[in-house]
């Protein structure tokens, strides 16, 4: 199991010179090499922002649909409806700390450092266990199955709810694959996409 915090997992790698790096849109992005602890932690309490704030717009967003359900008539205008402050804050919430990390990273070269998909996938298997992603997924296809047989008219809601848990079990099998690639395999992807043996796997890039 992975025993580093959620941020430190989704947005920062240490490179090979032992400087940070910083993905401020994920692994799969683009990464800046951070000097000093200083940097690093700006850089940390930006990404906290952005986790905290679409949990906690998730969480109100949850709060707004309880009444909607709880009427005789559950239609897309009234959901829409309680769902528009909540989408109006994490949308100011994005755009703020868009326009924030644009003005941050201007200062930090851009690293080489890159994340391959394998990897952020075998990371991920670690940090989660599939079987529980599984279960999620078996849970929300059910009750969304049970919300169309109750009230017919939520069937577009319904249906989104059939698509996410069809999406979590395809991800809990995609988990669960990259965790069970044996090591010697694993190292092997690993050479067979690794720059020249002269430069590092990880390093980063300073500008002249």
């Amino acid at each position: 199991m992975d025993e580093r915090e959620p941020i430190e997992r989704a947005f920062f790698r240490e490179a090979d010179d032992g400087s940070t790096v910083f993905f401020p849109w994920g692994l799969a992005h683009r990464g800046y090499r951070l000097t000093g602890e200083a940097a690093k932690e700006k850089a940390s309490r930006a990404a906290s922002f952005l986790l905290g704030s679409v949990i906690g717009v998730g969480t109100w967003a949850a709060y707004a649909l309880e009444p909607v359900f709880e009427s005789e008539g559950v239609g897309l205008a009234e959901t829409l409806d309680a769902l528009a402050a909540p989408g109006a804050v994490l949308l100011l919430a994005l755009v703020s700390y868009a326009l924030w990390i644009s003005r941050f990273v201007e200062q930090f070269p851009d690293s080489d450092l890159r994340v391959s998909r394998e990897e952020r996938l075998r990371e991920a298997s670690a940090a989660i266990e599939p079987r529980k992603v599984a279960l999620v997924g078996i849970v929300v296809c059910g009750l969304s199955a049970l919300l169309i047989w109750i009230q017919p008219q939520t069937w577009w809601l319904a249906s989104l709810g059939l698509a996410i848990g069809v999406g979590a079990l395809f991800w809990s099998s995609l988990l669960k694959r990259a965790g069970s690639d044996p090591p010697g395999l694993a190292a092997a992807h690993s050479a067979a996409v690794s720059p020249e043996p002269s430069s590092p796997r990880y390093s980063s890039s300073i500008d002249s």
